[in-house]
């Protein structure tokens, strides 16, 4: 299902199909280094089969594939709270890095919000970004999240502490 046709990407619905692309884009350490562990490195098609599988059978739409001159190339997914956090989700994406700077994920990211608040009870975003991420900080900005604090040493990666920015949007 089509959500968005722009001139730049197609926003839509995971396919089968689209394992292959989604692998060879995220098969690089630079977009894990900015993940959480649960991403695997390096990431095979069958990675990409295993992701678009789960995707598959959640029910509604919560994750939406970025394609780019027909090739998945990145994911925009929210992921619903539960008990008294259950009007909130985490929102998560990723790009494939030759696609960066394009100001894709910015219009893909504002587009998925819209089509998200539309479609689900959700009434609070919020994304938790690594400090050596300023252009993913920049992102969420631009679409209107605002920074709501800094967790000091809240993350382990590549075998060093780092802060964590927590930002939220309402609706």
């Amino acid at each position: 299902m089509i959500i968005i046709q722009q001139e730049t990407y197609t926003l839509r619905t995971w396919e089968p199909a689209d394992a292959p692309s989604l692998a060879q884009q995220l098969n690089n350490k630079k977009l894990w280094d900015n993940c959480r562990d649960g991403l695997p490195f390096p990431y095979s098609q069958e990675d990409g089969d295993f992701f678009i599988q789960l995707v598959k059978q959640k029910g509604g739409v919560h994750d939406f594939c970025i394609e780019v001159e027909g090739k998945a190339v990145g994911n925009i997914g929210f992921v619903p709270g539960n008990d008294v956090e259950r009007f909130s989700a985490e929102v998560g994406y990723i790009l494939g890095e030759s696609y960066w700077n394009r100001g894709i994920m910015t219009d893909a990211l504002r587009e998925a919000i819209r089509y998200y608040f539309e479609t689900t009870d959700i009434v609070r975003l919020f994304a938790f970004i690594f400090e050596y991420n300023p252009a993913s900080m920049r992102v969420l900005e631009k679409v209107g999240f605002s920074k709501v604090g800094i967790m000091h040493r809240a993350v382990y990666k590549n075998d060093q502490f780092w802060d964590g920015h927590y930002y939220e949007l309402l609706k």
